[in-house]
Order: structure tokens, then sequence, then C-alpha cells
């Protein structure tokens, strides 16, 4: 699979897979839509948990992972990140990636590093908070009941990998969430909005980052 790095319009980095034909992110500035998505409407809309517990779902770029390291809620709570990824980036590819070069994140470089260097497994990135990766796809990763707190779904669409999208992997995520859990994406569709509802949640339709009009946050119940 080739995956080519593109300049975003805030300067961001994102890469374009030509087994999909779709970018990691949106080409109106990725860093500027996983803070609105993933942060803004996940990760800050915790009420003050006693340890936070993420799921993502298409670990990609490991940018969702950075802004958490940076996000400073992450920096006096317990955090365990567990990024699924069933084709993770090469060495080469990584260093496509200018997260960790540009001034906000740059104290965050060697720990943007240390994430990519093993795609099996767990690291404590820095004290309190670990990172597991998993490389295998949702439809196999072993999830513990009830588990987590916050989910970043971040695979690619729906019309390119429509099986992510159906009730069955929302209802295994369900499962692994606590009541009152949250879970962002960036899409927004209706067979999406559905296919969470019939599995759980409650979904509300949320103002979109630039250049997309809306998203979906959900919440597990």
């Amino acid at each position: 699979m080739e995956r080519n790095a593109v300049i975003t319009a805030d300067g961001s980095v994102t890469l374009f897979s030509s087994e999909t034909g779709e970018h990691y992110h949106s080409v109106h500035g990725a860093i500027q839509e996983s803070l609105h998505v993933f942060i803004g409407a996940g990760l800050k809309q915790l009420i003050q948990p006693a340890q936070i517990n993420i799921l993502e779902v298409g670990f990609g770029t490991g940018l969702n992972c950075l802004l958490t390291l940076a996000e400073p809620s992450t920096r006096d709570t317990e955090t365990y990140y567990c990024g699924i990824e069933p084709k993770p980036l090469t060495g080469e590819e990584v260093l496509l990636l200018n997260y960790g070069r540009l001034g906000a994140y740059g104290e965050f470089a060697p720990l943007f590093e240390q994430m990519h260097s093993f795609s099996r497994g767990s690291r404590l990135l820095r004290q309190g908070f670990t990172l597991e990766r998993v490389d295998t796809g949702i439809e196999q990763a072993m999830l513990k009941s009830g588990f987590f707190n916050l989910v970043f779904f971040d695979a690619f669409s729906a019309e390119v990998q429509p099986a992510l999208w159906e009730p069955a992997v929302f209802q295994k995520i369900r499962a692994a969430m606590q009541v009152g859990g949250i879970l962002v994406t960036y899409a927004a569709k209706g067979s999406v909005r559905r296919a969470l509802q019939q599995s759980g949640f409650v979904t509300n339709r949320l103002p979109g980052p630039p250049g997309k009009r809306e998203m979906l946050q959900a919440v597990a119940c």
C-alpha cells in the first residue's frame, strides 16, 4: 500500500492512501480537524474522571494520541490509550509527518517517535500515560467489558470500509464502554447515526470542523 504525504491547510501533514483513495485527515487542516472532533467534542467533554480510558479505532498517524498527550487534563489523570491499527505506518512514513516539528507540539516529538516505535503491546509514554498498540482490526480485537469512557472512531469512511460502520462493530464497542462514555467520529451519515442508535447509543449531531458541516457524538446508555 502506498501512502503519500500531503500538506493540509493548517500546515500539518496528512497521508493519502492509494488503497482506499482517502486521506487520513482532512485536507482543510489535519490538526484542526482532530482538535475539533476528538479533543473538543470528546476528551474535553469528560467530567473529571478518575481515569481516562480511550479506545481509538484507526490509530493511523498517531495524531489523536499526540493531541491527547498534549492536552493538559491528561497530565493530571491516569490515562490508558488503546490504539487499534491493522496496518501500522512504516518508519519512513512516520518521518513524513511533521506534528512533532510544529511549534506547539515540539516538546512531544520524542514521545511521538516512541508511539510509532512499536505496533503491538504497551508502553508507558510518560508518567500516568500508557499506550497500548493493537495490530488487528476492531473485529478481532479483544476488548475488556465496560472499560472505556471515551472512543475515537477514526476509521476510513463507510464508502471504502463499510463493514467497520455496521451495528455489529458498534455493539462490540458499546459492550466495552462505561455507561455515559462518549464516542466521537468525524462521520455524520444517517446510516452511521442509525447504526449507533441500534447499538445502545444516544447520538448528537454537532457542527463539524472546517470543510465538513456536521459530525457525530454518541453517548453510551
